[in-house]
């Protein structure tokens, strides 16, 4: 159970704040970028081009440290270096490197990041929700022409074999949400570990450098130990 929780805690510190810092990113690269490409055809563009390829490589090692962090097995990639005086910084025009560093962070973590948190929330909410029902469900105003939506799938799977006073009863009602709240709590965990390694396997796949031993996050693929260097022939010596 401590290493459930443990790896839990884990997984939230993960999907959670990713939500955030895509959303700082997308409105602040693609405004920059389109400003950039827009004023490309009277030489703006061209200087601030390079401006916005260098801030998203830097959003992109952020969220290289963030997989590390989590504990997943990312290669760091190698980027172009830059050269002496502004025809050194144009160089980051001509590094893909860096442009796919844009298209991730732009294009790609911010829906998947989106997805994840909107999941994440949701399946958290429902599982204390339904689990703690009982304590407040009783003070949610109620019309006495409303059908319970629990006694509405009662009558609908009974075929109306329950009586109406309890099928709307608030016991049966709160014993529903209850064993949905146990069966969400029950796969939280899974859940959040399947979002956290949705993300942490894109992240590492866009901006890994992908080695040909291939490891990427923990636990995916196979590992360095599985790989041996291969053995040299020996020289012999004449005497």
């Amino acid at each position: 159970m401590k290493r459930t929780l443990t790896r839990l805690g884990r997984d939230y510190a993960y999907v959670l704040p990713g939500f955030f810092i895509s959303l700082f990113a997308f409105i602040l690269l693609v405004p920059l970028f389109t400003l950039g490409l827009g004023t490309a055809v009277i030489w703006i563009g061209v200087w601030l081009l390079p401006i916005v390829l260098l801030v998203a490589a830097g959003f992109a090692e952020l969220s290289r440290s963030r997989v590390r962090l989590w504990g997943g097995r990312l290669e760091q990639p190698v980027y172009r270096e830059r050269g002496p005086g502004v025809n050194g910084a144009l160089r980051y025009l001509t590094d893909p490197r860096r442009w796919l560093d844009l298209l991730f962070e732009t294009l790609i973590a911010f829906p998947m990041r989106t997805v994840a948190f909107v999941l994440s929330v949701t399946w958290t909410a429902v599982a204390l929700g339904g689990l703690t029902y009982v304590l407040w469900g009783h003070y949610i105003p109620r019309d006495e022409n409303d059908f319970p939506l629990v006694g509405g799938m009662l009558e609908a799977l009974t075929g109306g074999g329950i009586a109406d006073s309890l099928a709307t009863s608030y016991l049966v009602e709160s014993l529903v949400y209850l064993a949905l709240g146990v069966l969400f709590t029950l796969t939280l965990p899974l859940v959040m570990r399947g979002l956290a390694l949705l993300d942490a396997s894109t992240t590492a796949a866009a901006l890994g450098a992908a080695p040909a031993s291939g490891p990427t996050v923990a636990g995916w693929g196979p590992t360095s130990s599985a790989s041996s260097p291969t053995p040299t022939p020996e020289t012999t010596r004449v005497a």
